[in-house]
């Protein structure tokens, strides 16, 4: 694994999720223009991403609770509380399920709204995948846990940027991506494919263990620098 530190399956070593200072100075931050002098490389341009030209702002606080798309049934709208901040990224714990389906959002992501937003356009809040009480202790779990909580304002939440036209990434190109295994990590990778709306992402160093394909205006990719700008940690090449 590029890096097993701070999974995001409660295992972690660095276990204090609230405070990421310890994690920061792990690292110090990568020299793209060295790297990709000495790889004879070139980055993806800001305009291949669906991501800000600036990284937004994180005003998250951890126990704020807002409404997501549950990542493993995503018809159903659930209650999520912030269990950890990073950067301008959310980890996120849907409540009712444990701490082995956690998942990350970013701040401008399409799918994390205010709580109320379901109910404003005639949805209804659903249990979470795997939700460890009976079905029908559901209405009464919910008005419990929203009882007296700290809900994230609708002012926290950043607009999602726009979906590029088209893919316009080529073979070769540099950028920042994160390992879907260990998913609070984002590290130095490169277009290793193209074809059509799809990008095959491969992590430098690592032979090819935790490559994957994506679409190419997946929220999980970034330009080469964003680490840098959005104070979140990267992982340089294994």
């Amino acid at each position: 694994s590029p890096q097993s530190g701070n999974g995001a399956n409660g295992s972690e070593t660095h276990s204090n999720n609230n405070s990421t200072a310890s994690y920061y100075d792990l690292y110090q931050a990568f020299d793209w223009t060295e790297y990709m002098k000495e790889t004879n490389s070139v980055a993806a341009p800001q305009e291949c991403f669906k991501q800000a030209p600036l990284p937004p702002i994180n005003d998250f606080k951890v126990n704020m609770k807002l409404e997501a798309l549950d990542p493993r049934n995503l018809t159903s709208t659930c209650i999520a509380t912030v269990v950890g901040v990073l950067g301008p990224r959310l980890r996120l714990r849907l409540d009712g399920s444990d701490n082995k389906n956690d998942f990350w959002r970013l701040v401008d992501a399409g799918d994390i709204h205010p709580i109320g937003h379901c109910e404003k356009n005639d949805g209804m809040l659903q249990p979470p995948l795997g939700f460890r009480m009976n079905a029908s202790s559901w209405p009464m779990f919910l008005l419990k846990t929203l009882n007296g909580a700290s809900m994230a304002h609708a002012k926290v939440f950043q607009t999602e940027p726009p979906t590029p036209k088209s893919n316009l990434f080529t073979v070769g190109q540099k950028l920042e991506a994160v390992d879907k295994k260990n998913p609070q990590l984002i590290c130095c990778a490169t277009v290793g494919a193209v074809k059509n709306d799809q990008i095959h992402v491969t992590f430098d160093g690592w032979r090819g263990a935790f490559d994957y394909w994506c679409r190419y205006d997946s929220r999980d990719i970034f330009p080469v620098g964003w680490c840098a700008r959005a104070g979140h940690p990267l992982q340089p090449p294994g």
